[in-house]
């Protein structure tokens, strides 16, 4: 996907269940790729996400996106966690 040419930002608040579990993943996946992230650095994303997926005890996670200083960062609550990804390849 073409890289966008500002800040973008993406909040999810959505169920762990089946199907919702999948589409959180691959949103997040598609967003990174937006953001300007390759297609197998995305792979990075995907696992990171499922973790949280697999973490949350309660019936939704919250998801948040954003690209900022040539990282994608993405933080999931309830249980507060935040990872950082770089968004070239370099």
């Amino acid at each position: 996907m073409a890289e966008s040419p500002r800040r973008v930002d993406l909040r999810l608040t959505i169920p762990v269940t089946a199907p919702f579990r999948e589409l959180a993943v691959e949103l997040a996946v598609k967003f990174a790729e937006y953001a300007g992230m390759s297609a197998a650095r995305a792979g990075d994303v995907h696992a990171a996400v499922e973790a949280a997926l697999t973490q949350v005890r309660g019936p939704s996670i919250e998801i948040v996106l954003a690209s900022q200083n040539g990282e994608l960062v993405l933080t999931t609550s309830p249980s507060t966690r935040r990872a950082t990804f770089p968004l070239t390849d370099d």
